[in-house]
Formats: C-alpha cells, structure tokens, sequence
C-alpha cells in the first residue's frame, strides 16, 4: 500500500468513527428527529465517498472484495443529484453499510 492510499483509507475509517460516535446508543426515530446529527452523519458520508474515489485504481484491483463501486457510491445513494436526501436511505447505511466497509478496510490497515 502507498502512502497516498494509505491516508485515504485513514481518512475513510475516521469518517466511519466519527459517523459511531454520532449514533452509537440512537434508535432511528431520535436519529429522524436531530437534524444536527444527520447533518453530521451526511458530511462524514461525503468524505468517504470522496475519500474513497481517490483511492488508487491499482489498490481498489488488489482488494476487489472491499466492494469499491458501492463505497464510492454510497454518497451518491443517499445524496442524489437532486439533493434530496433520503433521511431513512443515510440511516440504513449507518445500520448495515458503514459497519461492514469500517471492518473490511480496518483490516488492511
């Protein structure tokens, strides 16, 4: 792994940390109520997928079961080109998403 991929992937984890912190303990209907957290929530899922777009090609081939498309995408799934963002689409990549790729990636650090 080289240094430059090697600070993405950081960033990525502490993006996934930060998005825990922010809902560790939260049910779903107090996570649609606080709007501050899903702001908070919705920022660091930007930065993963910006983060992880920089991510070098020649890495994303070396470890193909990290599931890159979907990583790269999941600001585009919940942040749509309209920018209507779909409160329960964030919550379910909170759910079952994140936990996964924080894992997967955590592992090759």
């Amino acid at each position: 792994m080289n240094k430059t991929d090697a600070v993405y992937l950081n960033r990525i984890c502490a993006a996934m940390e930060q998005i825990d912190r922010y809902t560790r303990g939260m049910s779903e209907s107090e996570f649609l109520s606080r709007a501050m957290v899903q702001d908070a929530v919705v920022r660091q899922i930007e930065l993963i997928g910006e983060a992880a777009g920089q991510v070098s090609l020649e890495f994303q081939n070396e470890h193909p079961k990290l599931q890159w498309p979907n990583i790269i995408g999941i600001c585009k799934k919940i942040i749509p080109e309209n920018f209507n963002v779909n409160l329960a689409d964030v919550w379910n990549a909170v759910q079952d998403d994140i936990p996964l790729h924080k894992q997967a990636i955590k592992k090759l650090l």
